[in-house]
């Protein structure tokens, strides 16, 4: 696949000036098959139903609906990564348990190019996921709920370098592991509690008394309950809410050593290369429940000196070293704080930005002129470049930028939210999870540039060969201003050329609905996004295709304020 150069204008549809308005188009227009559709104030679709080829009718009558019962045999397929020297990827099988109202994910291997077929790793017997390597990929990390040896479970390690063995857990091991680039060292964080508050003291027996028969409790802070989480704990006070400090290991094990004592959640931990110090995230105004995130960029050699590299009230996330260690490459926007005090009209862009890493100076910004919001970004080996991922318009794709400034190229293509990447060390492969309006999410291998590209799952296609999905129209309307608004339709069972096989070849453009319905209506459905910010687009959802399937017409749209459109959009 060819890059795409972007510059400085935002996918289509963007937000158009009055001064340039277009010339008016019809209110809707469906791509591909191009039909007009009114909607009544019904709120129904007086739509003809195409009659069809009798040898496709034929053909796509082998294949049914979809049923609300299909959702318990739908698999879903996500967490590729990738293995040092690209030959293998781990990935996560995760399935429905109608009986016990709940999921069960395994992990999978496969090999990189397609050669073996894939074979299930670790006990199935407990749930799985999170697959990571280490960095010579003689272990492969996962999190299970298998109880270790005190209790609970935790993070398990697989030997890969030799025939296949028992899970293990390393000890001192209490988070989620991360790698020193030569392998000796663990970090991870761990929430370190204060010691207990002292036993309260009372002015005379009568108060303590009453004190002791009180049996409700006491909440005075802002955010003290959530839905689907109940009443929350004090987020101001260290002993209800225990700070996640970063602490080190060797990496066969040993005593934890603690580096940090900031009080606060330390998270996005980075290894230098040299693997001395490690760059994280922390949030210094953590416990002020009237401050909102304002994360710095921090670093800590193995010694424990605690330097804080910035402190411009921007909210930074996932920090990323270059390669020769001179440099950290930082996720960032203005905090929300600065947004309200100057009273702007507009939430702040997210930008990737380069640092000093000795004294944190911001040394430019890679993405100023560039008008999408990008993902936590990589570096390659030689340092030239940073990959990282966006939503453009309906899509989700790859994106690369040069380390010293210039345009931002488009990597991957089509109509379809990839996600997830995991590369190998040389950078020269990749995997990704993939999915479109008629494929569940799978995953894929490609070499970096996008090119080469193959699928290594399909955990669904039993299930797909028997239904008949439906596939969307993109629909491209412009507002009264002007400014253009891309939604998708997703015609309707027995609305004529409205479905697509779902088998694992992809959607087939000759293999439409097979229940005529000559002149018949179809009630609309309007699926709305909230946020606003977020967007609809190329991924498969169950719930719009069930809807479809029902003979409802499905219309989803990305209005003003949906993310992957541009700042102007975003904030309209």
């Amino acid at each position: 696949m060819s890059h795409q150069t972007l510059k400085h204008s935002p996918p289509l549809p963007r937000a158009v000036s009055p001064s340039t308005r277009r010339p008016r188009s019809p209110a809707w227009s469906l791509g591909g098959r191009g039909i007009a559709i009114a909607l009544a104030a019904a709120g129904l679709l007086a739509l003809p139903a195409g009659r069809l080829p009798l040898s496709a009718q034929d053909a796509a009558a082998e294949r049914r609906p979809i049923e609300l019962q299909d959702y318990y045999r739908l698999k879903s397929v996500g967490s590729p990564a990738l293995s040092p020297d690209g030959s293998q990827v781990a990935y996560v099988v995760t399935t429905v348990l109608e009986d016990d109202n709940g999921r069960h994910s395994e992990i999978w291997l496969a090999a990189a190019d397609g050669s073996a077929e894939p074979f299930r790793v670790a006990s199935p017997a407990f749930s799985a996921s999170g697959p990571r390597w280490s960095p010579d990929g003689r272990l492969l990390v996962f999190s299970s709920s298998r109880p270790g040896p005190g209790g609970g479970g935790g993070t398990w390690f697989l030997r890969m370098d030799r025939p296949a063995g028992e899970a293990f857990q390393i000890e001192g091991l209490r988070g989620s592991p991360n790698f020193s680039p030569d392998g000796a060292w663990i970090a991870f964080t761990m929430a370190v509690r204060p010691p207990p508050a002292p036993e309260p003291t009372y002015d005379s027996d009568f108060e303590r008394r009453v004190a002791e028969r009180f049996d409700g409790r006491d909440y005075d802070w802002m955010n003290y309950r959530f839905d689907r989480r109940g009443y929350l704990r004090d987020p101001r006070d260290p002993r209800a809410t225990p700070p996640r400090e970063i602490h080190v290991i060797p990496a066969d094990g040993g005593e934890p050593r603690r580096l940090t004592d900031l009080g606060v959640d330390a998270s996005g931990v980075a290894w230098s290369p040299d693997g001395r110090r490690l760059a994280f995230t922390a949030d210094a105004h953590q416990r002020d429940e009237h401050s909102y995130e304002r994360a710095d960029v921090w670093v800590v050699d193995l010694d424990g000196t605690v330097t804080r590299l910035t402190d411009d009230e921007y909210n930074y996330s996932g920090p990323e070293w270059s390669p020769d260690g001179r440099e950290i490459a930082v996720r960032g926007n203005e905090g929300l704080d600065v947004i309200i005090r100057e009273a702007r009209d507009r939430g702040a862009p997210t930008d990737l930005f380069v640092l000093d890493a000795a004294d944190g100076r911001r040394l430019r910004s890679l993405t100023a002129d560039w008008d999408l919001i990008p993902g936590t970004p990589t570096w390659t080996p030689d340092g030239d470049h940073l990959h990282f991922s966006a939503g453009i318009g309906g899509n989700t794709h790859l994106f690369r930028v040069p380390s010293g400034g210039g345009m931002v190229e488009q990597v991957t293509e089509g109509d379809r939210r990839l996600g997830s990447f995991s590369y190998s060390a040389d950078f020269s492969r990749m995997a990704f999870r993939a999915t479109d309006p008629v494929h569940p999410g799978h995953v894929r291998v490609a070499a970096t540039d996008g090119t080469s590209e193959t699928r290594l799952t399909d955990v669904n296609a039993e299930l797909l060969a028997e239904l008949e999905l439906s596939a969307p129209d993109r629909l491209l309307f412009d507002s009264p201003d002007g400014t253009r608004i891309e939604g998708w339709i997703l015609p309707a069972r027995g609305y004529g050329g409205g479905a697509r096989g779902g088998g694992p070849g992809g959607a087939d453009p000759a293999g439409p609905a097979t229940v005529p319905n000559s002149q018949a209506g179809h009630p609309l459905i309007l699926v709305i996004h909230g946020g606003p910010h977020g967007s609809y687009g190329n991924d498969f959802s169950f719930d719009r295709q069930l809807l479809a399937a029902h003979g409802y017409m499905v219309l989803y749209t990305n209005p003003r304020a949906s993310t992957g459109y541009g700042e102007d959009f975003r904030w309209g």
